[in-house]
């Protein structure tokens, strides 16, 4: 599936700007880690390609507007409509959506580093975009690593991110945790414009 079918599935099935901002977000830096574990520490264990990287963080929560009121079926339509679209179950970008609220769904369990990214990096954006939007400019550019690594130590601030979620980081993909939020942070900065920050 290239990045113009899934941006199709998202604008069908979400409407709130600010959700799909979310989803775009999470493409840009899911790109961003790929590249950079392409270049460090690159398993094989998931497509070589930088768009089917992209394409999994844009449609991760492609159904989340529809199943907000009821997690268990949070992925599930996703799924449904990437059959619908000709993807196998096999395919990778399937398996890892299944990857995606296992907690819930009991689908599957990330495994890949392509799920792995998914699952630190997600709550990750939405940190990151709490912190641009309590500076005087609400503005990413203007969000610096330690601007984040100081927010990160105080636990009042976005009490709802799952740090620990994002720290597997150092575990499960061998990248250090500051390093993952640079990453983050700068694939969001280069395409400031298209998140509306």
């Amino acid at each position: 599936m290239n990045k113009q079918q899934a941006i199709q599935i998202l604008e069908k099935n979400m409407q709130n700007t600010n959700l799909r901002r979310h989803c775009a977000g999470v493409g840009f830096a899911m790109a961003g880690i790929y590249e950079y574990l392409k270049a460090n520490n690159w398993k094989k264990d998931s497509p070589d390609n930088v768009e089917t990287w992209e394409v999994l963080g844009i449609l991760h929560d492609s159904d989340y507007e529809i199943t907000k009121d009821n997690w268990n079926k949070h992925t599930l339509l996703t799924l449904e409509w990437l059959e619908q679209e000709g993807i196998e179950k096999s395919d990778p970008l399937y398996l890892a959506i299944q990857s995606h609220n296992n907690k819930i769904t009991n689908l599957r369990d990330p495994q890949t580093q392509m799920e792995w990214a998914l699952e630190c990096v997600d709550e990750l954006t939405g940190f990151i975009v709490a912190v641009a939007l309590v500076r005087p400019d609400k503005k990413l550019n203007s969000v610096k690593l330690s601007s984040i690594t100081k927010k990160w130590k105080q636990k009042a601030f976005a009490p709802g991110v799952h740090r620990e979620q994002i720290e597997q980081c150092i575990e499960k993909l061998g990248i250090p945790l500051e390093t993952f939020i640079q990453i983050t942070l700068k694939s969001m900065q280069d395409r400031s414009e298209e998140l509306g920050l």
